[in-house]
């Protein structure tokens, strides 16, 4: 029975199906149906315009089916016009009728009713009217239909109702929106003529199951319309059931058959990869069964373009852009179809398109928001109009003759056009040589006086003309118009003038620039016999090949042209072409194997892989041979450079061994570094190869800064892991290089802090990996990289300025220094350029300019001239003819005793280099021959270019470039082009006019040697500079016929004129400068953009000759943007007519994307955009402006100065604005003055928090001592203590009256007065102060009574920080039993009880509200507790309320601190490390208070301080709390207290007004430009350490416990004995001192210390008494470990060579004070042993050793010592004695040398770095090379390395014992060739003479490095180790061998029978 129902079923679903029915209502053999076919493409702006223009194509297409699956398709009666006009909505409509009645009615409508017309009308949903469609079906059809007549009539009345509604809706819907303005233009008939014959050829098409497969067409028939017949079949392209076609829907885990389940369904939804003109990409169906009528279907397509596996498109640009990764595209493409599709259920493959409709659009979203949009919007429509059967009666479509297969519906691109026959060639030859002649006259005349603006666009359509040109056309029209210049002789023979033949020159240059941009391989091959000809110089040459590189597409076959030009005859003759040739060699390589550019569909490039590969070796072998071992190491720069822009990876491994291999030794620094930057392209190709090269160059201490940077650069440029950032960062946690791992360091927190989208993803990685990073922070003088970044998240762009500096350790100047602009927008990365430079070996250079003597006081164009000493051959002769003294002749002794290899730099050498894109496009080396000449003998080779100047030199340069060319084609739905094109170029015109008179001459080499100083400079310049830059960008839909799209013109215009003179003169100190006025109006800047639509028809037409010319109709609407807003935003600003007499205009007026006012035009896709800044004469305008500035000095004002101090520095600036009618000047004078004052410097201003704090807690008493000293240190410290520096500025300002606007002159008087301690204070019981008070006043005069303003601040101690001073004394006592073993009376022990009574209610007082300070309740419970109770209490009381457990720690610390210094001075140690750091956090200036008071201010002020209070209170509005209660201050002071933390981190701020106070808590100091000075050091100290990080004030100290530290900060032990040891030595050509040092006894601390300065010996010796040694106590071993090193600072300016009077301690104190002080008083009294040791020596003289004189020096006094024993001669240096120490001190040599009875302290200035040797190091900034020895070999131990500055004497030499000897070991071995080697040891080793043996020793293993024994150099080696180390020879050297040997370091004498 259920087979029986199952049978009847399917018998009842056929008959319903009824496929006889449907035969006739598909695509079938014999048929043929007719379409009607309609294309409509229309581009605007919709958000800021209803503006649009676009075009329509029109057509009837008749198909007919042969087979069933070849169709015959033949386009009829086609038309394209073009549209272009407005759509309007009834909202504007009902708005633009009320206008008629009022004018305000638009301001009142709301703009919510502004709907997007143009939006609308495209993308609304269409319903498909269904019975339509049956009724244009056939009449066939209907009459084969079986229903009754009855049901045929009541449907056909049903279908005439549903249509009457329709039509009705779609009437009232059409009158609703219309283009009220449109314009439609039918292209002509005989413009049209040529592409529609094209169009109606036939065309066969293979077409299976809705796909089409393959195009035939006849062969003629070009692509353009081939493409719109792709077209229209994409309308056909559809697949009704994917059974037999892969879909993207299956899920992974899905394992049935392929797509079955939809057999089975009326719906169907999947997604597949369809084909169609655009390309293959993600297409979602949705097919659904109609409802209406069986077997109708409506079918929906929409298109995902980005994902596509083949897209049409094709890009061009000259420059290089990395796409930002995850970035969206700017670009949007979208398309949506349906169709109505009558199809057999049961065969997919039957089916007959009813009708179809397509929408498309295409968005250019530049900015990240709305508006700015540009859109083309596609609308297809496709409607069957009839179908019937083939008869003998129907016109058959003939099959394409001649055909040719066109490929699939993918979209092909049209290829250039060559012209049918030689006649037609020949005379399209002549027509562009008359365009491109024209147009570059054109140009050269727009550039003749100023630019014009058309001479970009001129420029532009010049570089088109020639990019249209044949490689024939090329050749014969350049070799014509591109000629030698002329020379004068030819000039007379052609009859030329002067003003002809200089506009023939210009024409020629604008055609040489057009060639170099014009991106052809045509234009190549004609430069190239250009070249050949001579018709080109080496710099014409360069530029056309550089630019060409640039903008061409290269292939095989041009880059082949590039290879013979590299080279050619020509390119060998001339550095400069073979240079740029090889370096476009190399960029054109990269081009063409490059991976293919995005969007580009074809590369002529040959896609088998083996040919790939062989091309990549072929160029590789040619770059390779110029790095060949033998090639001179400038043909290895110049090649390195190319295989850099190449970046074939068939390179890696010969860059690997230059690098890193045998060879790597052999190259010079500069290849190496070469080597890995030439890695930088192959890092993206080989990364993990490259990754591994640099890893192992960047974890090598030996190799140099600048190889390990740039390595550690190439890692970061492989895309590295997180877990590879991390390996990096934990490397600097030991790494020894201080340039390198700053440069890390400040590179991954740069790249941390990046805002960049290209930087992203690195930015999370560095954040991960500077957890692990060592932070570096040493200063300026480090390597750094710094990124400076600007972003716009609106604008969606972005640039990035990043500053990479290497800095040198021989120089203060960079060794290399990097420059990068980097630009992100429209989701690409672009680095526009790098401009770099790299500097070795001229420090010399810079020393002679800046490193001046100030008693010559010369100027620096006398240092110039200024010949170097050591390099001038008869100074030389004059120094050996010299007669010298003993103390040179001592010299010479210890020279040739121990010879230290003079620190001589390397050759001087400056390369550049210049990257456009990362494309490296030029690269320079100074001559070195000409740098040697400027530095050696002073002198430039300027004297012709001094006597052009002095007679006046003209310099005009014009300049033509693209600096902007890039087009991205692809395909609109409809098949036509569509173009996505920017181009920007630049027009650059400067004429100067230059005059320079120096008296006497500059740069004359027989200037004569008596006059050696520039006594008068003049100069004039006129000068006149123009930048023209012209940019147009388009969306363009293109047919051979028509063009329409949206365009956008921005053009910036820029005038800089200068006319001046300016005159010097050296005697008087007097400069002036003088400056003319403009005449008439002049427009400084000019920026214009349109925004417009536009249609283009091109039209040809006969010209009076007959022949045909092509002319362009265009037609164009402007976009004013009134859908965003509906005026203009403008902005308008004039200032200076009245003022200046010359009248600055600012006017800008834009339209804002997001209608939003903005005074800056940024907007420029929106609607217009216009700037314009202009001058132009005003009121009274000056003829010209005189600006003088004279420097004079004048007696100082205060009376009581000395003698030297008697004058002040005046500098006074007169401008006056001459005018016949009225003249106006204004003076300002600026005088400066310091005096020295004695004060005492205890001053404090007090509020009202303090009322309640006892004075002697605020201000300490100047009778409390220094605890440890003695009372002579006492006395002459507080003497000093009081010197203040008062420095003084004053500045008025007197202007005249402007006329009209003032009845009065107006002044400003500026008063300043900065006091600091003029002496550094070491004391650890301090109260200085630092004060500066400004009183402003200005108005009629500077009485006062106008307008005023007064600021006093002072910086000071806080009250916390006292107390916190006050708790660590008050802790040290009680922990100090000894003093009452010491002899303290009974009533100085109660007095201290006393006071420890009072502390614990001090310690615990709070305060509250910011206002009082209350007792805590534990203050009245105080009581003479023990000592470790109240001890252990204080600390409770601090860790459970008051401070934070890390305030805790600090303030511990510091105590300790404090307790640990008074041990150390105890011990003898004044200056170790804990004191130090006590004495910084004592002389801390914690707290600035500011007192401003006002009087008739003028109101803006006033607003302006409620502006900053309420923008504070904002900002910090969670800390800040605002009192209002008794707050009653005057009304006219406001007082500013801020109190910082000891770490200097964060501040509290209190603001106190007249009736209200603002506290602000833990503001951040790094946000706020505040400084809290330090009495410690001088103010210019300070601030010079923070910018180099502590590192300004470098000094070398060997202390009593045999510590050493170096001026690299390095500290080592070593006992030095009493040999002298070089201590510092200038070890430049220069030598200028020597300071040697020694120890005679042993047991003793003394140390004699010998300095030799300029043929003169000083010796010093400050010897220990007996007595006071006795008393000092003895050290212990663990003391002396513990003690640190001792810190030195320069002596104070202010001391004088009198003695000053010794105040003996005393017990008398005064009643006033408290008992604290009386307490310091009677301590001082029994201070310890080093101030018993001061005591001895203090009325004792010490012996100084002057040329062998013995001489008594006496305390307190100064003693001058000068070249010879004239009063008047000149000073070597000067000597002062304070206490028990001596200071020698050479301001000229930049040396001071302390000794006392412990310590030698040597302090240099910055001008000796990396030029020093001797024990304290070779002070470059490293500490992994400060164990330098005398011939800079680096020693691994301490101890090797002092004895290597060991003087050899016999008279140091204990009887019987031998000094050992550094040298070289050697030892033979034979290597794996049985070839015998000399292995040496790379650092030398301490040996005992051949006389002696050794008493003790230390086996160490040492590196060796070995050489061929038979070699004659090695011979040599093994002579020299013999005698003396081999130095710095072997420390470079690999590592051949790793020995244990054995170091000798005691020796003895050997006897005779030994």
């Amino acid at each position: 029975m259920k087979f029986v129902l199952f049978f009847l079923g399917v018998c009842l679903a056929q008959a319903a199906l009824n496929p006889e029915d449907l035969r006739d209502r598909v695509f079938d053999q014999n048929k043929e149906y007719r379409y009607t076919y309609k294309g409509v493409v229309k581009s605007g702006v919709p958000k800021s315009s209803d503006l649009y223009s676009g075009m329509k194509i029109e057509a009837e297409v008749r198909l007919q089916f042969p087979t069933d699956k070849d169709v015959l398709m033949i386009l009829e009666k086609v038309n394209i016009s073009s549209v272009r006009g407005k759509l309007e909505s009834p909202e504007e409509r009902e708005i633009r009728r009320l206008t008629k009645d009022t004018k305000d009615s638009i301001e009142r409508q709301p703009e919510e009713r502004h709907r997007n017309a143009f939006d609308l009308d495209f993308l609304r949903s269409t319903e498909f009217s269904l019975w339509d469609s049956v009724e244009d079906s056939s009449e066939e059809s209907r009459r084969s239909d079986p229903r009754s007549e009855e049901r045929r009539l009541n449907e056909q009345l049903r279908r005439q109702q549903s249509q009457e509604s329709r039509k009705s809706s779609r009437e009232e819907y059409k009158s609703s929106w219309e283009a009220s303005d449109e314009v439609s233009e039918e292209v002509s008939k005989q413009d049209m003529s040529e592409l529609r014959k094209h169009l109606e050829k036939p065309c066969k098409v293979r077409y299976e199951k809705g796909n089409v497969t393959k195009i035939e067409c006849q062969k003629d028939e070009p692509n353009e319309s081939v493409n719109i017949k792709r077209g229209v079949w994409s309308m056909f392209q559809m697949t009704m059931d994917p059974k037999d076609t892969e879909t993207l829907d299956k899920d992974s885990k899905d394992k049935t058959k392929s797509n079955r389940a939809f057999d089975k369904s009326s719906e169907k939804l999947f997604r597949i990869m369809e084909q169609d003109v655009s390309g293959q990409c993600e297409t979602q169906y949705d097919v659904r069964e109609s409802r209406l009528q069986k077997n109708l279907y409506e079918v929906t397509k929409t298109k995902d373009f980005k994902n596509c596996l083949q897209k049409a498109e094709k890009l061009h640009s000259i420059v290089d852009a990395k796409k930002t990764e995850k970035s969206d595209d700017k670009l949007e493409s979208s398309s949506v179809s349906r169709l109505l599709v009558v199809s057999d259920k049961l065969r997919s493959d039957k089916f007959l398109i009813q009708r179809a409709e397509s929408r498309s659009q295409h968005v250019l979203q530049p900015y990240d928001k709305e508006g700015g949009e540009v859109v083309t919007y596609t609308k297809q429509s496709l409607q069957l109009k009839d179908s019937k059967t083939m008869s003998e009666d129907t016109k058959r479509i003939p099959e394409p003759r001649d055909s040719e297969i066109k490929g699939n519906l993918s979209f092909v691109f049209d290829q250039e056009r060559k012209p049918n026959t030689e006649e037609r060639r020949q005379e399209k030859t002549e027509e562009k040589k008359e365009r491109i002649e024209k147009l570059c006259k054109e140009i050269s005349r727009h550039m003749k006086h100023s630019v014009s603006e058309e001479a970009p666009k001129k420029f532009i359509q010049l570089v088109k003309e020639l990019r249209q040109l044949s490689e024939k056309q090329m050749k014969e029209i350049l070799k014509e118009l591109i000629t030698k210049p002329l020379n004068k002789g030819e000039q007379k023979v052609q009859r030329l003038t002067d003003e002809e033949v200089k506009e023939k020159n210009q024409t020629r240059q604008v055609l040489l620039d057009a060639v170099s941009v014009s991106g052809k391989w045509e234009a190549l091959k004609a430069v190239r016999e250009l070249m050949e000809l001579r018709k080109l110089s080496e710099s014409e040459s360069e530029q056309c090949l550089t630019g060409l590189s640039l903008s061409i597409q290269p292939c095989p076959s041009t880059t082949r042209e590039m290879l013979e030009i590299a080279k050619s005859q020509r390119s060998q003759e001339s550095k400069k072409i073979r240079t740029a040739a090889w370096l476009s060699l190399g960029n054109m390589i990269d081009g063409m194997v490059s991976k293919r550019r995005e969007g580009q569909i074809k590369k002529r490039f040959p896609k088998d892989q083996d040919q790939q590969e062989e091309i990549k070796r072929e160029y590789a072998r040619e770059l390779l041979k110029g790095i060949e071992e033998d090639k001179p190491e400038e043909e290895k720069l110049i090649f390195l450079r190319a295989i850099r822009n190449a970046g074939l990876e068939h390179c890696t491994d010969r860059l690997k061994e230059i690098i890193l291999g045998r060879e790597s030794d052999s190259n010079c620094q500069e290849v190496r570094l070469r080597a890995i930057d030439a890695l930088e392209k192959i890092a993206k190709k080989l990364p993990n190869k490259v990754r591994q090269i640099a890893l192992r160059v960047f974890q090598n201490p030996e190799k140099c800064e600048g190889e390990r940077i740039r390595a550690y650069e190439l890692m970061m440029k492989t895309k590295p892991s997180l877990s590879f950032l991390e390996l990096i960062a934990q490397s600097t946690q030991r790494e020894t290089s201080n340039q390198v791992g700053q440069y890390v360091y400040t590179d991954m927190k740069s790249l941390s802090e990046s805002k960049l989208p290209k930087d992203k993803e690195m930015s999370k990685k560095c954040k991960v990996a500077l957890r692990l990073c060592k932070p570096f922070n040493k200063g300026i003088q480090y390597s750094t990289s710094r990124k400076f970044q600007l972003s716009d998240k609106n604008l969606d762009m972005g640039v990035s300025l990043d500053l990479k500096t290497i800095m040198n350790k021989k120089s203060i100047l960079p060794r290399d220094t990097r420059v990068q602009l980097r630009l992100n927008a429209l989701g690409y990365d672009m680095r526009v350029l790098e401009w770099a430079w790299r500097t070795q070996g001229v420090q010399t250079m810079i020393d002679s300019l800046l490193n001046k003597k100030t008693e010559e006081k010369k100027s620096i164009f006398d240092y110039m001239m200024k010949s170097t000493k050591q390099s001038n051959d008869q100074y030389r002769k004059d120094k050996q003819l010299k007669q010298k003294n003993v103390a040179d002749l001592e010299i010479e002794k210890i020279q040739q005793k121990l010879p230290i290899e003079t620190r001589r730099e390397q050759e001087p050498r400056i390369f550049s280099w210049f990257q456009w894109f990362n494309k490296e496009v030029s690269f320079q080396e100074w001559d070195k021959e000409e740098l040697k000449k400027l530095v050696r003998e002073g002198k430039l080779p300027m004297s012709d270019l001094e006597e052009k100047l002095s007679q006046g030199m003209k310099t005009n340069l014009k300049k033509t470039s693209l600096l902007l060319d890039q087009a991205l084609l692809f395909s609109t739905p409809l098949g036509f082009p569509m173009h996505l094109n920017m181009t920007s170029a630049v027009v650059i015109k400067s004429d100067m006019h230059t005059k320079l008179e120096v008296s006497p001459r500059l740069f004359r080499e027989d200037r004569p040697r008596e006059q050696k100083e520039v006594r008068r400079i003049e100069t004039e310049l006129k000068s006149n500079q123009t930048i023209v830059l012209f940019t147009i960008g388009k969306m363009t839909v293109v047919t051979p016929v028509l063009k329409s799209g949206v365009a956008i013109n921005i053009t910036l215009n820029t005038t800089v004129p200068v006319s001046g003179k300016l005159s010097m003169d050296m005697d008087t100190k007097k400069t002036k400068l003088t400056f003319e006025t403009p005449e008439e109006e002049l427009e400084l800047l000019k920026l214009k953009s349109r925004l417009s639509v536009f249609t283009e028809e091109k039209k040809v037409r006969k010209d009076r000759s007959g022949k045909l010319r092509e002319e362009v109709r265009r037609q164009e609407y402007l976009i004013k943007g009134k859908k965003i807003q509906k005026q203009p935003t403008e902005f308008n600003l004039t200032y200076g007519r009245e003022e200046l007499g010359l009248e600055f205009r600012l006017n800008s007026s834009m339209i804002s994307r997001i209608n939003k006012e903005k005074t800056a035009p940024y907007q420029p896709l929106c609607g217009p955009v216009d700037l314009r800044l202009s001058v132009r004469p005003g009121e009274n305008r000056p003829k010209e402006v005189e600006i003088s500035v004279e420097q004079t000095e004048v007696p100082a004002s205060s009376s009581e100065r000395s003698e030297e101090q008697k004058k002040a520095q005046r500098v006074e600036i007169n401008v006056i604005a001459k005018n016949e009618r009225q003249p106006r000047q204004m003076r300002i004078k600026i005088q400066t003055e310091d005096e020295q004052v004695e004060e005492d410097p205890r001053r404090r201003r007090l509020d009202s928090r303090e009322d309640k704090i006892p004075r002697k807690f605020l201000v300490r008493s100047p009778r409390e001592k220094e605890p440890e000293t003695s009372a002579e240190t006492q006395s002459r410290v507080r003497q000093q203590n009081k010197q203040q520096t008062r420095r003084s500025i004053s500045i008025r300002i007197d202007r005249s009256r402007i006329p009209q606007l003032e009845s009065w002159d107006s002044k400003v008087c500026v008063d300043a007065v900065v006091q600091y301690p003029t002496n550094n204070d070491y004391r650890l019981i301090q109260d200085n102060i630092v004060s500066a008070d400004v009183d402003a006043k200005w108005g009629a005069d500077c009485s006062g009574r106008g307008p005023r303003v007064q600021i006093n601040a002072t910086w000071q101690k806080s009250v916390q920080q006292r107390r916190e001073e006050r708790r660590e004394e008050a802790a040290e006592w009680e922990s100090s039993g000894q003093y009452s073993k010491k002899g303290l009376t009974q009533s100085q022990e109660r007095s201290i009880k006393s006071i420890l009574k009072s502390f614990p209610s001090f310690w615990m007082w709070e305060e509250s509200d910011g206002k009082r300070v209350e007792t805590h309740e534990s203050s009245e419970r105080a009581s003479s507790a023990s000592v470790e109770k109240s001890s252990a209490s204080i600390e409770q009381s601090e860790r459970s309320g008051e401070y934070s457990s890390e305030e805790y720690k600090e303030r511990k610390q510091s105590r300790n601190l404090y307790r640990q210094c008074l041990r150390d001075r105890r011990d003898g140690q004044r200056y170790s490390r804990s004191c130090r750091e006590a004495v910084r956090l004592r002389s801390q200036l914690r707290e600035l208070d500011v007192e401003i008071r006002s009087q008739n201010v003028p109101a803006w002020v006033l607003q302006g301080r409620s502006a900053v209070r309420r923008y504070l209170q904002h900002i910090f509005y969670d800390r800040t709390s605002i009192d209002e209660d008794e707050v009653m201050n005057p009304w006219d002071l406001m007082r500013i207290r801020a109190t910082v933390d000891a770490p200097e981190r964060e501040m509290n701020v209190t603001i106190s007004g007249p009736r209200r106070e603002m506290n602000i808590t833990r503001v951040p100091l790094k946000n706020v430009p505040l400084w809290f000075p330090s009495t410690r050091s001088y103010l210019t100290e300070q601030v010079m350490d923070r910018i180099t990080k502590n590192k300004y004030s470098p000094y070398c100290k060997v202390q009593a416990n045999d510590k050493i530290r170096t001026f690299d900060d390095v500290e080592y032990k070593y006992r030095i004995g009493k040999c002298d040891h070089v201590l510092a030595k200038d070890a430049s050509p220069d030598e200028r001192f020597l300071v040697l040092v020694s120890k005679p006894e042993e047991q003793r601390p003394e140390k004699t210390v010998k300095v030799f300065l300029q043929g003169t010996k000083v010796e010093l010796r400050i010897p220990r008494d007996t007595t006071s040694q006795e008393s000092i106590q003895p050290i212990s071993q663990e003391s002396r470990q513990s003690q640190e090193t001792i810190e030195g600072r320069a002596p104070s300016k202010g001391e004088t060579s009198e003695r000053e009077p010794s105040q003996p301690s005393s017990r008398h104190q005064s009643q006033d004070k408290g008992a604290i002080q009386q307490t310091f008083s009677s301590m001082e009294m029994q201070s310890g042993s080093s101030s018993s040791s001061e005591k001895m020596h203090q009325h004792k003289p010490v012996q100084v050793t002057i040329d062998g004189s013995v001489q008594q020096f006496q305390p307190n006094k100064v003693r001058l010592i000068r070249q010879d024993s004239s009063p008047h001669s000149k000073v070597i240096c000067t000597l002062r004695r304070r206490g028990n120490s001596v200071e020698l001190r050479s301001s000229e040599h930049g040396l001071t040398v302390k000794v006392d009875p412990d310590n030698v302290q040597v302090l240099v200035s910055h001008d000796y770095r990396s030029k020093l040797a001797g024990l304290c190091g070779n002070f470059d900034g490293e500490q992994t090379n400060e164990y330098e020895g005398p011939r800079e070999e680096i020693y691994k131990s301490p101890k090797e390395f002092c004895q290597s500055y060991m003087v050899p004497s016999k008279q140091c030499e204990a009887e019987g014992r031998k000094q050992p000897v550094m040298r070289n070991i050697m030892i033979t071995r034979l290597n794996d060739k049985n070839e015998e080697q000399a292995c040496f040891s790379k650092t030398p080793v301490a040996q005992c003479p051949e006389d002696s043996k050794k008493a003790k020793s230390e086996v160490r293993s040492v590196e060796f490095h070995c050489l061929p024994k038979e070699l004659q150099s090695t011979q040599k080696m093994i002579k020299l180790h013999k005698t003396k180390p081999l130095g710095d020879k072997l420390q470079g050297k690999s590592t051949d061998l790793v020995q244990d040997v054995e170091a000798e370091l005691e020796c003895r004498e050997m006897t005779v029978q030994q």
